[in-house]
């Protein structure tokens, strides 16, 4: 099913840092910063890798005042974390707690740095792992009704390639999330949306990234 699983892939996931193929500029390590809340300013290490691109800034502060007090008291969920912005983000606004999947090991060791500087261990959880296979059982039906922000923000070039397993999780999470969740999805603005999930979605575009946000179908204040 999922294409990444018959290659290695050595880039980082993740809007916390998207994968930057095709360009053979180098980088030098470098520092992010968390941009609002509790812990606005202070910094998210970041390993200047070429496979991984930061979230722009600018995007990540326009995508956090559109999900507004939807952060406080959830749980996140980052599942191409990158450098772990979307989660540290979260949890400086409010985020009780968060769930972080990144599978280069690189990538997950400097994640776990910024958790150590902002002291944030206990709200974290850090899997290194195939996203792919771990989705479904992380988006379980929950044991409680505490709401969900769902980042999925993969490597671009996925919408292609595994553009099933990735509607897959986007159908996970609508089934079962609780009431008051959220799910963003990152693409390049030249994806075709009308390939996502049915549903109602939020779409925002900021030069070449679209996000699209959709919550829950509810109705006569249940989940359908």
């Amino acid at each position: 099913m999922n294409s990444q699983r018959n290659r290695k892939i050595s880039r980082s996931h993740g809007s916390g840092g998207h994968s930057s193929a095709g360009s053979s500029k180098s980088s030098k390590p470098t520092k992010l910063r968390v941009i609002g809340g509790d812990m606005g300013g202070r910094i998210i290490h970041y390993h200047g890798a070429d496979f991984t691109r930061p979230m722009k800034d600018n995007i990540r502060e326009n995508l956090f005042n559109i999900l507004g007090k939807a952060v406080r008291g959830a749980v996140c969920f980052d599942l191409f974390a990158g450098t772990g912005a979307m989660a540290f983000e979260s949890l400086s606004r409010g985020a009780v707690s968060a769930v972080l999947v990144e599978q280069n090991r690189q990538a997950v060791k400097y994640i776990n740095k910024t958790s150590e500087s902002l002291e944030v261990v206990s709200r974290l959880r850090v899997l290194a792992a195939d996203t792919f296979r771990v989705a479904s059982t992380l988006l379980a039906a929950p044991q409680d009704d505490t709401p969900w922000i769902v980042f999925l923000c993969p490597p671009y070039i996925l919408w292609e390639e595994s553009l099933e397993p990735l509607n897959q999780i986007i159908q996970t999470t609508l089934d079962h999330a609780p009431p008051g969740s959220v799910l963003v999805a990152e693409t390049e603005k030249k994806f075709d949306a009308a390939k996502l999930p049915a549903g109602e979605w939020d779409f925002r575009e900021y030069g070449g990234t679209r996000l699209a946000f959709i919550e829950p179908a509810m109705r006569c204040g249940l989940r359908m």
